[in-house]
């Protein structure tokens, strides 16, 4: 059985490897059917990305969006559970030059030391006016 400690690590190895664009890593650390949510009204962040491919295709819009990619600051993980919190500041380059700076709130659940779910919260109005406007 995993430990709180267990889930913590792999929270945070599945977001590096995301950061680091090691997309097989951390899909190895994922459930088949796992989710991903982002609430808000900004397509295509927001939503419900159902299964390693809905959750690809979002990745894939992220890399084109910010291509220097993230430089992370991770201000606290938090674990209870099956359930890891993982709160971090993102920085970088947007493709349209302008600087990126936004706060994360993840959202990991845990079963089987597989992640099955996680839950995004961002300032989604933060992310449209750096690259949309």
């Amino acid at each position: 059985m995993a430990t709180i400690e267990d889930n913590k690590r792999l929270a945070l190895d599945t977001w590096e490897a995301l950061r680091r664009g090691e997309v097989k890593s951390a899909f190895a650390k994922m459930a088949d059917d796992v989710t991903w949510r982002i609430p808000g009204l900004l397509p295509p962040v927001s939503g419900l990305k159902r299964g390693k491919e809905e959750i690809l295709g979002f990745l894939r819009w992220a890399a084109a969006t910010f291509p220097s990619g993230f430089q992370t600051e991770v201000k606290g993980v938090y674990g209870d559970g099956g359930t890891v919190v993982l709160e971090l500041v993102n920085r970088s380059t947007a493709a349209n030059g302008r600087p990126y700076e936004n706060e994360y709130c993840f959202v990991f659940e845990v079963d089987g030391r597989k992640i099955r779910a996680v839950r995004e919260y961002v300032d989604t109005q933060k992310v449209d006016a750096i690259i949309n406007r």
